[in-house]
């Protein structure tokens, strides 16, 4: 066989030659930089969703929330335990030791 490239018995034809590549026009070149800005984006988007998500716990409100609630529950808790003392006296105290 000839060193023509051709294989199984097809006739060699290079690549290329018989492909029309159309103008590079304005839209091809919209496609190609918003296929470019979400390669360069894609691999920081999920960090930037989380971090939107997740907003609160980076800058200190929920920390802020979790200490407020807590505050609340002591006052509540410390009114119900004075109430309870006034209402049905001191709570009973077992001396352990014999």
């Amino acid at each position: 066989m000839a060193d023509t490239g051709a294989s199984f018995n097809r006739p060699y034809k290079p690549f290329g030659m018989n492909i029309k590549v159309p103008q590079i026009g304005e839209q091809t070149l919209k496609l190609a930089g918003g296929t470019l800005a979400g390669i360069a984006g894609a691999p920081a988007e999920p960090l930037f969703k989380f971090l939107e998500e997740n907003e609160e716990v980076f800058n200190g409100d929920l920390a802020f929330k979790i200490n407020k609630l807590f505050a609340e529950s002591f006052t509540i808790g410390s009114a119900m335990r004075s109430e309870d003392e006034k209402m049905n006296g001191m709570p009973p105290n077992f001396d352990m030791h014999f």
